[in-house]
């Protein structure tokens, strides 16, 4: 038997191009939505889960890629040569390229996940990897996310460009963290 969170309902849910997400929803009220990190599955949440359900219709998919959900080749496009730029009839083979795990998508799916469950807005919390596609879901989908937060997780450039004056002094630790190669030295 493939390892669960106690009382959450299992399903597979169709997000995009032939793709499912394995999710686990339990709860009631206001939608809230946890991404897992790398190389983690949903199964991470499954301490705070338990708890959130008495105020949330807490929903724990598995990434694109990740656990029990679809994987969708990152060859196919590759393999699919010129002709998936040019031919209409390879353009899904292209859409699983490796632009089939590039954020954007994966924030796609989040969205198409919970309308599929009923939510046409939800909070999102996301952790590592996670917490990446959330913020690009906060950036390509702000009417859509009614709270954001995303833990444990480096900056991208996309990141970078909002931190700014009191951001950027409460958290210059993360421009350390963030170097190629060790610390700056003085």
């Amino acid at each position: 038997m493939a390892p669960v969170i106690p009382g959450f309902d299992y399903r597979r849910v169709p997000v995009a191009d032939g793709v499912s997400l394995n999710v686990a929803v339990a709860g009631s009220g206001s939608p809230l939505v946890l991404l897992h990190g790398f190389p983690q599955t949903h199964l991470m949440w499954r301490h705070v889960a338990a708890d959130l359900v008495a105020d949330h219709t807490v929903i724990c998919p598995d990434l694109r890629g990740y656990g029990a959900s679809d994987k969708p080749s990152a060859n196919a496009a590759a393999a699919a040569g010129p002709a998936a730029v040019t031919d209409p009839a390879a353009a899904d083979d292209a859409a699983a390229g490796p632009a089939a795990y590039a954020k954007r998508t994966m924030a796609a799916d989040i969205v198409a996940l919970a309308r599929a469950l009923g939510h046409d807005r939800f909070a999102l919390a996301g952790h590592d990897r996670g917490a990446l596609v959330a913020f690009r879901a906060g950036l390509d989908h702000p009417a859509t996310i009614t709270h954001l937060a995303c833990l444990d997780v480096l900056p991208t450039l996309d990141m970078w460009d909002v931190l700014h004056g009191t951001t950027a002094a409460v958290g210059f630790h993360l421009f350390l963290m963030a170097q190629p190669r060790g610390c700056p030295s003085g």
